[in-house]
């Protein structure tokens, strides 16, 4: 459901009021930040990247926003086709390797022990969840890691919510084969 503030940002940023359209990204900022980095393999230098080239394709396009979901799902769309674009881009430069785990370096900002080593473990998880096929990454990192229901992601995803609920059951198992296969990591 739109919420009435939303509704009146969306009205004025398409009028073109810059201030109404940063305060629609600030509204959901976290979480597609957060779905850009998980889609990323936890690479940050990239998330940002896919963030960035979105949120400027997202202003530049906002006159074409048709209203018929909300703003968050308009730009979750983007996020998601910012990183195919990457993709694309990847493999006509030499592809992406799996095993390049640059970015993954924990902070060290007062931390402890443990924490060092939950950031070690979300940093794996992320990269383990972006060796699925992106079919598979999509829908766990949608409903799994973004907590989305599964109306808005069968919207965002354009698929039959029986098929993302059989979807998802794969990919969960999928994930589950590799987090067997990396057992040693999350020990």
């Amino acid at each position: 459901m739109v919420s009435l503030e939303e509704k009146k940002l969306v009205n004025k940023a398409v009028k073109g009021d810059i201030e109404s359209f940063e305060k629609l990204i600030r509204l959901e900022e976290n979480k597609l930040f957060a779905f850009a980095l998980t889609i990323s393999g936890g690479n940050r230098p990239v998330a940002e990247d896919i963030y960035q080239d979105a949120i400027i394709k997202a202003y530049l396009n906002i006159t074409k926003f048709n209203r018929r979901s909300s703003f968050s799902t308009w730009l979750w769309r983007i996020i998601r086709n910012a990183y195919f674009d990457h993709i694309k881009t990847e493999k006509r430069w030499g592809g992406i390797n799996i095993d390049d785990i640059e970015g993954f370096e924990p902070s060290v900002v007062d931390s402890s022990e443990l924490e060092l080593i939950k950031e070690d473990r979300t940093a794996l998880m992320r990269k383990l969840i972006s060796t699925l096929p992106v079919p598979f990454m999509e829908v766990i990192t949608l409903v799994d890691l973004q907590e989305m229901e599964h109306d808005e992601v069968s919207e965002l995803t354009g698929i039959d919510k029986n098929v993302l609920k059989v979807r998802l059951h794969r990919a969960r198992a999928k994930l589950t084969e590799l987090i067997e296969e990396h057992r040693k990591y999350f020990e």
